[in-house]
């Protein structure tokens, strides 16, 4: 584990999990995980850093900015020699007045398998909103995280995100957690989680509005709970 953890208290994935994500057979999935941000705001004004960690389960990673190649890079093996799946490592320190784009290609042999792309442009960011379930039981109990945060144009994690997130909910269920919701107070992401009413049926919609960012919507079905109550026939248990 990692000091600084995994995830956070909404259960959303931290930067710490892309080492995890990586450990899985190609054949199963590729994956291309980077272990930091492409932004360049005050927390990063030149960029990752001069030796960053990319996660991933491949043979090779061809770095382009901007469509200029940046770096090939190969796992270091010899750093890790007990790792499967070690990590690659770059120098990404750039200049991002010009709001670069950083696209990363995973390679197998000769073969191209998968592509990532990110963008510095927050112009461009938009908010994302996800709940965990598509299904609830009109119970009056169960619930679904309902998770949120702010990605770039390509869908990667933009850090330090702020604003309110204002969600509205129509159906048969409620809202639990902060509403409205300030991003900043938790790094950009956060989630509340969406309970089912008590016999409750139907289509549960809630809207989640942010002042620069947009609205986006999730829709989770609710389906009747079993009302019958079925008695116990074994044998009386004494006080």
């Amino acid at each position: 584990m990692k000091c600084p953890g995994v995830a956070d208290v909404f259960r959303i994935p931290k930067l710490g999990a892309s080492f995890y994500r990586a450990q899985v057979d190609p054949k199963i999935r590729s994956v291309i995980e980077p272990n930091f941000y492409w932004d360049f705001g005050s927390h990063s004004p030149s960029g990752p850093g001069e030796r960053v960690a990319i996660f991933s389960n491949c043979d090779r990673l061809e770095l382009s900015i901007d469509g200029r190649k940046h770096a090939t890079v190969r796992p270091d093996r010899a750093g890790f020699p007990h790792l499967k799946y070690p990590p690659f490592f770059v120098n990404l320190i750039a200049d991002g007045s010009g709001k670069p784009e950083l696209r990363i290609d995973w390679y197998v042999g000769e073969k191209l398998a998968l592509s990532r792309s990110f963008s510095s442009d927050r112009t461009s960011d938009r908010l994302w909103l996800q709940a965990d379930d598509k299904e609830l039981v009109g119970d009056g109990s169960d619930a679904t995280r309902l998770a949120f945060g702010v990605v770039d144009k390509f869908g990667a994690s933009r850090p330090y995100a702020g604003g309110e997130v204002r969600m509205q909910i129509s159906g048969p269920g409620t809202i639990v957690g902060d509403n409205p919701f300030q991003l900043a107070d938790s790094g950009g992401a956060g989630a509340v989680w969406i309970r089912a009413a008590a016999r409750g049926a139907g289509k549960i919609r809630v809207e989640a509005h942010h002042g620069a960012l947009g609205t986006r919507s999730a829709e989770i079905q609710v389906r009747p709970a079993h009302d019958e109550v079925v008695p116990y026939k074994g044998e009386a248990v004494s006080p």
